[in-house]
């Protein structure tokens, strides 16, 4: 069979292209802007043919179906050449959904923050209990330096999001995926060009617990108030399993701490669980958020009695997934790390948590406002709190921002100007660093983007200074 993936450079589209390749399928692509890392390291190794977009690519190819990305728009000439002809549109949930995980046991990772680290930690422990799992993780796992694996275990590993599937869908993506098994990490509010409040967003996550069926499991995060009302509002069939630091969840986070030590983070972590108190493991990444990561991947291995003691090497082993907490460069001074981060939680977590672990003199923030919630003004004042915890900010003013309209743009003089009265430096980002922000004992300095920083490819020159 065919497949032509239209916006084939997406994170979440190049592992599928992954997938359906490993599937047996004839898998080509077209993609508009030019290819970045992580995704153009994954299609490079997949060796796929890539075309700049054409409606005459469809014409020669004549595909069997037609995978559209979420970022396609409806006047997209590839798409609109597509009809014409008669080729089935698919969005890549639902394709999966119909093609690649209609024999499998699908485990869903959602929730607003953590889901990537969660799927990743969880498919890479899968693997290590010799369970042979398929996968789809929003990042690349280092291990294998692919965001996806094709395998013939019963189970799935899919990062769940509730953004819509397509253009032509407007359901949430992971409603297509049948969960066998959930973990929901966290519920705030995002993606404010799609839900116009929490309330909506609540909405998508009851249909996501109502579909687990009476057999599998959702695990979910009972710190998280939002999730206990949403659990508590739903008519959830499965198993309930909850983890958290409060004593009454099932799985209880007691301690969590992390050093960084022979250039790299050990997290050690203490916890109550039902099969054994003061229960004590090691792992990989670090904060006690991440701790918190780990206990639901491990609640959810207990609820599917899949539970061995190889899970104590695969949380101890785990390498991690690149830019989620990347370290690019170390040495007894400077440390520079890349990370995803962009909702205002996730970056004052992340830097909190890494600022204990390192110890840093001075920490440094290159920040980048780029989804289409964090150009807007609704999280301003948070971006202002989370990024008070740096001393010294440089903000990049992101693609598209004169395309949100003003009144709910975000405004980048205002937050640059509010920093500035909390003591801070701050800078538009120039694509490079101030010789005196480097400067120092020991510096962390921290790029937080959804997108990559081309500009990482040569700061180590630029640090030279």
């Amino acid at each position: 069979m065919k497949v032509y993936m239209i916006g084939i450079g997406g994170i979440g589209m190049s592992g599928v292209a992954g997938i359906l390749k490993e599937s047996g399928f004839e898998v080509y692509g077209s993609e508009k802007v030019n290819l970045y890392p992580p995704s153009s390291e994954v299609l490079k190794k997949l060796n796929i043919p890539i075309y700049k977009p054409d409606p005459e690519n469809i014409r020669k190819i004549k595909p069997d179906a037609v995978i559209v990305g979420n970022i396609t728009k409806k006047d997209d000439k590839e798409v609109s050449v597509s009809k014409e002809l008669g080729i089935p549109l698919y969005s890549f949930p639902s394709f999966l959904s119909k093609f690649i995980f209609k024999d499998k046991k699908v485990l869903v990772c959602a929730g607003t923050h953590g889901k990537t680290t969660v799927t990743s930690l969880l498919s890479y422990t899968l693997e290590t209990l010799n369970l042979d799992p398929t996968y789809l993780v929003g990042g690349v796992l280092k291990h294998s330096g692919l965001n996806f694996r094709k395998g013939d275990g019963i189970f799935s590993v899919i990062e769940g999001d509730e953004y819509p599937a397509s253009f032509f869908d407007k359901e949430a993506k992971f409603l297509y995926y049948h969960s066998f098994s959930l973990i929901l990490t966290s519920l705030e509010y995002d993606h404010a060009d799609i839900y116009p409040d929490i309330s909506s967003l609540k909405e998508v996550f009851k249909k996501l617990i109502n579909l687990v069926p009476e057999e599998g499991v959702i695990v979910y995060n009972y710190d998280d108030k939002n999730l206990r009302e949403v659990i508590n509002s739903s008519r959830p069939k499965a198993k309930l399993i909850s983890y958290g630091k409060d004593p009454k969840a099932n799985f209880v986070l007691l301690e969590s701490k992390t050093l960084f030590e022979n250039l790299c983070f050990i997290n050690s972590v203490l916890a109550d669980t039902p099969f054994k108190k003061a229960l004590k493991f090691s792992l990989s990444i670090s904060g006690e958020y991440n701790a918190l990561n780990a206990l639901s991947v491990l609640a959810l291995l207990y609820g599917l009695n899949i539970l061995n003691d190889k899970w104590i090497k695969a949380f101890k082993t785990f390498p991690g997934i690149k830019r989620r907490q990347e370290i690019i460069y170390v040495d007894n001074k400077l440390v520079i790390i890349d990370d995803f981060a962009h909702h205002p939680t996730a970056v004052k977590e992340t830097l909190r948590e890494l600022k204990k672990a390192i110890k840093p003199e001075k920490t440094v923030i290159v920040f980048e406002p780029r989804t289409n919630s964090s150009k807007r003004k609704v999280f301003q004042e948070d971006y202002v709190e989370s990024l008070s915890l740096a001393n010294v900010v440089y903000i990049k003013i992101p693609p598209g921002l004169e395309n949100i309209p003003e009144e709910e743009r975000i405004d980048i003089k205002y937050v640059i100007q509010a920093l500035k009265k909390e003591g801070l430096k701050v800078f538009l980002w120039e694509k490079k660093l101030k010789c005196n922000a480097v400067s120092g004992k020991k510096i962390l300095i921290l790029f937080m983007s959804s997108a990559y920083f081309e500009e990482l490819e040569t700061l180590k020159k630029n640090l030279k200074c």
